[in-house]
C-alpha cells in the first residue's frame, strides 16, 4: 500500500507511556502520526487523492462497494472515492469506457474525475456533490406534495440520462440514494445522478451476473441477463423513483429480499390515489415488463430472454422520448 505521509513534521520524541502491563497510552503526536499513516494515495493523471481507508461514509457502505470522502493532495478540493468490492470472478480491472465517462459534463451528472486499480482493488474519484440525497429527503418529509417538482427534478435527471445513453453508457443503479437534490434559488429543487461505479458500457456487455438494487433494478439486470441491459433500463429505474417520489411508499415489499425479487419481477406499480393518471401513464410505460407466471428456473434461457425482451420493448426507448411525453402530458 502506498502511504501518504509528505508534509508532515516527523517528531523525534514519539513516545510510549507504559500505564499498566497490558495496556498503553499513545502521546498525541503518535496519534497524528498514525492516522496520517494510515491514508492512502491515489493518482489520477496527474492529480494525487488522499484519503483514509480506515473512515468510510457509514451511510453509503453497501454490500458491493465502500465510499470515502477525500481531497486532492494539496487540500484544494473535496472528492469521494469508491472503492469496489467484487467477486474474485470478476477480478479487477479498470473499466475500458471510463476515459470517456471522465470528459463527461452536465450540470446533471456528478463529475468523474478517473477510476485507478489500487493493490487490486478498484477505486472511483468523483466530485463531491453538496445536497441531500432523494432517500433522506423521502424519510424526512415523506412524498412530494408540490408535483412540479417532481417534474423538476426527474426532467433534470432526463436530461443528463440523454447525455450519458449518447455516449452509450448506462448508469444502471438508479435509486433515491444516488440521486442528490439541491434547492437552490427561490426553493427552486434541482437533482444530480450520482455514483457512477456500476456504469456498463452497451459495447462491453457480456451475459452474466451484475449487482443489481433491490426494488429499483429492472429484471433484465436483477436475472442476469447483463447483455440486454439498454437506455429503457435505466428509464424502468426512473420510473420505479418515480412512483416512490409521488407516494412516499417503498415500491415493493416483503419480508425476506427473495420475495422483494419475486414481485419485482412480476407485479406491476400500483396506481395509488396520489399519483395523477398522467403521470401514472409515464410511470406504467417506463416500468413495463413481461411477468413470470412461473419462477424463471422453470423456464429456459431463451423463453427468459424473449419475456424480458418483450418487456423492454413496452417501455420508452431514449430519455429524450419519456422528457419529451412529460413535457406534453404534465
Amino acid at each position: 500500500m502506498k502511504i501518504y505521509c509528505q508534509g508532515v513534521k516527523l517528531i523525534n520524541s514519539l513516545s510510549v507511556y507504559p500505564a499498566r502491563p497490558d495496556f498503553l497510552f499513545f502521546s498525541d503526536e503518535l496519534l497524528l502520526f498514525l492516522s496520517v499513516m494510515a491514508a492512502i494515495r491515489l493518482h489520477i493523471g496527474k492529480t494525487t487523492v488522499v484519503f483514509d481507508d480506515s473512515r468510510p461514509l457509514r451511510e453509503k457502505a453497501g454490500r458491493f462497494s465502500r465510499v470515502y470522502t477525500g481531497r486532492t493532495e494539496w487540500g484544494d478540493r473535496k472528492v469521494l472515492v469508491k472503492k469496489l468490492r467484487h467477486s474474485k470472478s470478476l477480478k479487477e480491472s479498470v473499466p475500458p469506457f471510463f476515459p470517456v465517462l471522465t470528459t463527461i459534463r452536465h450540470p446533471a451528472l456528478q463529475s468523474v474525475y478517473g477510476a485507478v486499480n489500487h493493490e487490486g482493488d478498484i477505486y472511483v474519484v468523483s466530485a463531491f456533490v453538496e445536497g441531500t440525497d432523494l432517500k433522506q429527503r423521502l424519510e424526512k418529509k415523506g412524498r412530494f406534495r408540490d408535483r412540479s417538482q417532481v417534474k423538476r427534478i426527474v426532467l433534470d435527471l432526463l436530461s443528463g440520462l440523454d447525455v450519458l445513453h449518447t455516449h452509450r453508457i448506462i448508469h444502471a443503479d438508479i435509486k433515491p440514494a444516488n440521486i442528490i437534490v439541491r434547492e437552490e434559488k427561490k426553493g427552486t429543487l434541482h437533482a444530480v445522478l450520482i455514483d457512477p461505479g456500476e456504469a456498463v458500457h452497451t459495447s462491453h456487455l457480456l451475459p452474466g451476473k451484475k449487482p443489481f438494487a433491490l426494488m429499483y433494478s429492472p429484471p433484465e439486470q436483477v436475472l442476469g441477463f447483463t447483455d440486454l441491459i439498454n437506455a429503457s433500463s435505466d428509464l424502468y429505474s426512473l420510473g420505479v423513483v418515480i412512483w416512490e417520489m409521488l407516494t412516499g411508499n417503498r415500491p415493493f415489499y416483503a419480508s425476506h429480499p427473495a420475495g422483494i425479487i419475486n414481485l419485482q419481477l412480476n407485479r406491476p406499480l400500483k396506481k395509488l390515489r396520489t399519483i395523477p393518471q398522467n403521470w401514472f401513464d409515464v410511470i406504467a410505460r417506463a416500468t413495463a415488463k413481461s411477468a413470470f407466471p412461473k419462477p424463471p428456473a422453470y423456464y429456459s434461457r431463451r423463453e427468459i430472454r424473449e419475456r424480458l425482451m418483450t418487456g423492454q420493448q413496452q417501455r420508452y426507448l431514449s430519455a429524450e422520448e419519456m422528457a419529451e411525453d412529460i413535457e406534453i402530458h404534465i
